[in-house]
């Protein structure tokens, strides 16, 4: 939290802050700024620069750490590592299921020969059980600690011990200890942070500050909930302190939370918590499975991740963690029909060719005809510039490419595509070279971007309502149906895999490649 404050004899506003404790030994001191104002409210106006120039100074003196890890553990971060693997370990050592007396037993006896083997392992202090998770951890807390280093075995020792209890909590279950506590006391809480004034509060505050300037409108208001939810739930925490317990909590949480929860009357003024107990009473609806995991649980577990890089926490609680979503990607928005395309484009304004001549703007007859056959996301094709068509390797070509405040939605969105053939028939060039020759920036004047950060919305907004005056049968019909048609045009054409992926802008299954590596412009055309 950055606060202002007047040093004693002086009538301007000044900034003082503590360096993160990763870099302190090399900054020094504490971070101390002039506002250079005595009006309070002038030199709030003037905090965001110090903010930044604060954020500037710590993330050079990372970046020099970055090129020599940090090549040892403390205690409590091996202590805080065994509790987390503990703790992410243990359902699946409980047995849960309904079980015959003699399959129980079974299980009991190998337990309890399990738990034998683990303890004599840690006597001996062999501690090859813990060997993959212990170097695991290890390299996710960006840590460069070699294998005969003291720390790195207090580290196996910690998770052997870890490993020891999970098997002793095994034992007690099956034997009906249903509230079983560790009987190893360190695996029973995690240490206090080092850093005991960073709290979730601090956390959000500080990976804002450095992510914001990059993000869209859109992103902005996205989080803005998420981060609403984190402050509420764990008001006063400490980072360190979140377990991965207290991650499932806020799973269970979210499915619980209303629908619309900011925009409720009935809720308005409550905490989230509040809000939940409100809502389960009234009986409002709650958010979807894939609102909770692409709307919140995606962006915490991107929060934690940071904490985890930047050093704040040993492991994030909330990776890999979801809800199960009923709802096939595949049954959320259906593609088009053959027939409801032939009745669209057979509709105005696609019942007579373009010309210069015609009121409507470009966008509205050119964006759904560039969406339906090259598979664009709207503000794709709304968002292209005259410049964006050219040639290569003597093909046409249209550049899905970011500029200004035009963002794509994935790294993977930026590619190279050959012009349709039939959409060079139907006169798109000559659409093309009537924007240059009018010395137009953009090639639809629809494709402006909004306060959302949203390219050419109002014309997805408009195909929408047409398409809904059509009274077509289908599921979420709209701009983006054609994407949908287009990738299963591509599954049916049975195209080499690599190919499809590039014309769709998807990526390679376990391959971290830009989706167009590797396939020609003439390749893709030919496709």
């Amino acid at each position: 939290m950055f606060k202002l404050s007047r040093r004693r004899g002086s009538a301007k506003w000044q900034v003082r802050k503590r360096w993160p404790s990763d870099v302190a030994h090399i900054l020094k001191g504490e971070f101390t700024a002039s506002t250079g104002e005595e009006d309070k409210k002038r030199a709030q106006e003037n905090l965001a620069l110090i903010v930044a120039e604060y954020n500037r100074r710590v993330r050079e003196a990372r970046d020099k750490l970055a090129k020599a890890p940090r090549g040892e553990l403390s205690n409590d971060e091996c202590h805080r590592m065994a509790v987390q693997f503990f703790e992410a370990s243990l359902p699946s050592f409980v047995v849960r299921r309904a079980l015959d007396p003699a399959k129980h037993s079974e299980l009991l006896r190998d337990a309890k020969e399990r738990l034998g083997a683990a303890q004599a392992s840690l006597g001996r202090n062999s501690f090859g059980a813990v060997a993959g998770v212990s170097r695991t951890m290890v390299e996710q807390a960006g840590l460069d600690v070699p294998d005969d280093h003291p720390s790195y075995e207090h580290l196996q020792r910690m998770l052997m011990r870890a490993f020891v209890e999970l098997h002793r909590a095994a034992v007690a279950h099956l034997e009906g200890a249903a509230d079983y506590r560790p009987e190893d006391s360190a695996m029973r809480e995690i240490p206090a942070s080092e850093e005991a004034g960073r709290t979730v509060a601090d956390l959000i505050t500080e990976y804002e500050a450095e992510k914001s300037p990059k993000w869209s409108g859109s992103t902005k208001k996205g989080v803005a909930p998420v981060f609403r939810f984190l402050r509420e739930v764990f008001p006063g925490r400490q980072v360190a302190s979140i377990t991965r317990a207290d991650a499932k909590m806020v799973r269970s949480l979210l499915e619980e939370l209303p629908a619309n929860m900011g925009k409720r009357k009935e809720l308005e003024g409550l905490t989230v918590p509040q809000a939940i107990v409100k809502g389960r009473a009234l009986g409002l609806p709650k958010v979807q499975p894939k609102t909770i995991n692409d709307g919140y649980l995606i962006h915490i577990a991107a929060v934690f991740n940071w904490a985890r890089r930047e050093q704040w926490i040993a492991a994030s609680p909330f990776e890999g963690l979801q809800v199960h979503d009923p709802v096939s990607d595949l049954d959320r928005r259906d593609p088009f029909t053959v027939d409801q395309l032939n009745k669209l484009f057979a509709s105005a304004p696609w019942d007579a060719p373009w010309n210069p001549e015609r009121k409507q703007g470009g966008g509205a007859f050119w964006v759904p005809l560039l969406c339906l056959y090259h598979g664009l996301r709207n503000g794709e094709a709304g968002g292209l510039r005259v410049e964006d068509i050219d040639e290569e390797d003597g093909v046409t070509v249209l550049h899905v490419r970011e500029y200004g405040q035009r963002k794509l939605k994935t790294r993977e969105s930026r590619r190279t595509l050959p012009v349709h053939p039939e959409l060079i028939r139907l006169g798109f060039l000559e659409y093309v070279q009537h924007r240059r020759e009018a010395g137009a920036f953009l090639l639809f004047p629809e494709g402006v971007v909004n306060d959302r950060g949203q390219v050419a919305a109002k014309l997805g907004e408009r195909f929408s309502a047409r398409v809904k005056a059509m009274d077509f049968d289908g599921r979420k019909l709209g701009m983006h149906s054609f994407r949908h048609g287009f990738e299963d045009r591509l599954r049916a054409a049975e195209l080499p895999e690599r190919t499809a992926l590039a014309l769709a802008g998807r990526s390679e299954a376990g391959s971290s490649r830009s989706y167009g590596e590797g396939v020609s412009t003439k390749q893709k055309a030919d496709c």
